[in-house]
Formats: C-alpha cells, sequence, structure tokens
C-alpha cells in the first residue's frame, strides 16, 4: 500500500470499489487499498506516471503483478469529497474524483475479467472507466438531491477536455473513441433514466452493458454516439 495516503484517501478509494460493486452488482477478488503504490514503488518498478493516474501490470514468470497509482495530489483531495454541496463538487472535486473513479473502475474491471480468464483490450477499460466515471457522479449528485446537475456533470466530463501532448497518435485514437462512445452513452443514460428519476432502470442498462463481451459492448455503446 502506498504509506503516503491517508486513512481517509484510502477510505474513498474504498467507497468508490463498493459503489461500482453496488452499481453493478458484482463482487472484486481484491481490495483496491491492498494494491496502492506511491511513487517511490513506481521508480522501482521502472515506470513513471503519465499523468495523475496509472494501472500497473508487471508479469513475471507467468504471474501478473498489479499497482495502481494515484498522485499525491489526488489523494489529498479524496478526504473532502465526503464534505461537499454539489456546487463545490462539479467546482473544485470532480477532477480528484474522476481521476480516483478512473483508477478504481480499471482495478475492477480488470480483476473481475482476470478470474474469468477473459482478454480484455486497452480500449474496453477506457470506455468502461469513462462510462464508471459518469455513473458514480450521476449517482453521487443525485443522492445529494442534484441529479439534475447531470447535465453540466456530462458536459465537463466529455466536452470540455483536452489530451496530453505527449500521447502517440494510437493513444490519442483510442482515448478519443472512448470519449465519444462514452459522451453519447451518458446523454442516453441521462435522458433515458436520471432526468426522469428511473433509478432501477439505470442499474438495469448499467448492468446489463457491463456484462457484455468486448465486441458486443462496443456495438452497444455505439448505437448511442
Amino acid at each position: 500500500m502506498n504509506r503516503l495516503a491517508t486513512a481517509d484517501a484510502v477510505g474513498m478509494l474504498n467507497e468508490l470499489q463498493r459503489a461500482l460493486e453496488v452499481i453493478y452488482g458484482v463482487s472484486a477478488p481484491h481490495k483496491v487499498e491492498s494494491f496502492l503504490i506511491g511513487p517511490g514503488a513506481l521508480a522501482k518498478l521502472g515506470a513513471r506516471p503519465r499523468g495523475p493516474e496509472e494501472l500497473v501490470l508487471v508479469e513475471d514468470g507467468g504471474n501478473l503483478d498489479l499497482g495502481l497509482y494515484i498522485s499525491p495530489e489526488v489523494m489529498a483531495r479524496l478526504p473532502a469529497l465526503g464534505q461537499h454541496g454539489s456546487h463545490n463538487f462539479l467546482e473544485g472535486l470532480l477532477p480528484a474524483f474522476s481521476t480516483a473513479a478512473e483508477g478504481v473502475s480499471h482495478f475492477v474491471y480488470l480483476t473481475l475479467q482476470a478470474v474469468r480468464e477473459r482478454a480484455v483490450s486497452l480500449l474496453e477499460l477506457e470506455v468502461q472507466a469513462e462510462i464508471d466515471k459518469f455513473a458514480t457522479a450521476a449517482l453521487h449528485l443525485w443522492k445529494h438531491g442534484e441529479r439534475r446537475q447531470s447535465t453540466e456533470l456530462r458536459a465537463r466530463l466529455f466536452d470540455r477536455v483536452g489530451y496530453r501532448s505527449d500521447l502517440s497518435s494510437e493513444e490519442r485514437a483510442r482515448y478519443g473513441l472512448a470519449n465519444r462512445l462514452a459522451r453519447g452513452y451518458a446523454a442516453f443514460l441521462e435522458a433515458r433514466f436520471v432526468l426522469p428519476g428511473g433509478l432501477e432502470g439505470l442499474l438495469r442498462e448499467l448492468r446489463h452493458c457491463y456484462r457484455l463481451c468486448a465486441v458486443a459492448k462496443l456495438d452497444h455503446l455505439d448505437q448511442h454516439a
């Protein structure tokens, strides 16, 4: 575990994992807190963070070691997530929330597929993380009586975005496609379920999509892109 992380910050990551497990009706085989690594451990693995969140996979003799790096700056912001109104969430805390949700999404999805011995593409990982950011944040707002803020949330997550200059053309294309697919799907979820207040329908649709194999999932999302 990242020794630099506070108990409150780790607690928020655990809460995000529990939220994803409840949303999708799954139980991940491991707890994210056991796989957190800090800058020092990341350096020992010969890796350097290209952003505030990094899922590190190291293959050793047929075994796969996994570590989740989340920057100290983001970890420092996480405890504040439990003490805010919706305005503060969207205006100040959404970047940290999104980064943490993306990392936990990668961790949960990958560990679940590893147990099932199913291969996962980078595009599948990325698009699921984009969906998970919207789903967890929208339900967070909904819990505070602000589900109609989902329109502003969607704009911040999918429209007001930029990409790092050091991305390869392949990476940029993958991130762009994941954004496009998730943006359309989020708009569909918002119009069909979030704004009308259809929680059961929202969860049913999210769980259906989550369980689709890669090709079927991308086809399903492309219908709404």
